[in-house]
């Protein structure tokens, strides 16, 4: 009888043992999870370094510059965009044939998502060449 007991007790034990582990490894799991996406979560939110902000501010430009490529009426002007990503000024520098493509193209800047103020800087394109 005592034997009995003794192996009904041992083997209670090992079931709340073994499920005492199940319970430690699900919280071991969820904390590492957790810590994942705290560590996603800061790797996301980079620091705000010279070579960030020169990326942010290249990919800005690059935006508005290839808004004014699409733009009908400004296919066969040199105009390159210069923007800072963080307040969102634009400043374009080129050669244009008109004026009219000097209004185009400012107007055309400032509707691309992000500007708040558009610079020109565009230069006319003497014509002839005689």
């Amino acid at each position: 009888m005592k034997l009995r007991q003794l192996m009904i007790n041992s083997g209670l034990a090992a079931v709340v043992a073994f499920s005492g582990m199940q319970a430690f490894a699900a919280d071991t799991v969820a904390s590492a999870t957790d810590a994942a996406a705290a560590t996603a979560a800061t790797a996301t939110q980079a620091p705000t370094t010279k070579k960030s902000i020169r990326a942010a501010n290249r990919a800005f430009s690059k935006t508005v510059q290839k808004t004014l490529s699409k733009t009908k009426g400004l296919e066969d002007t040199s105009i390159t965009a210069f923007g800072n990503a963080k307040t969102g000024q634009v400043t374009l520098a080129g050669q244009v044939s008109s004026e009219d493509q000097d209004r185009l193209a400012v107007d055309t800047a400032k509707q691309v998502h992000g500007v708040t103020a558009v610079a020109s800087k565009l230069t006319l394109r003497q014509q002839g060449g005689g």
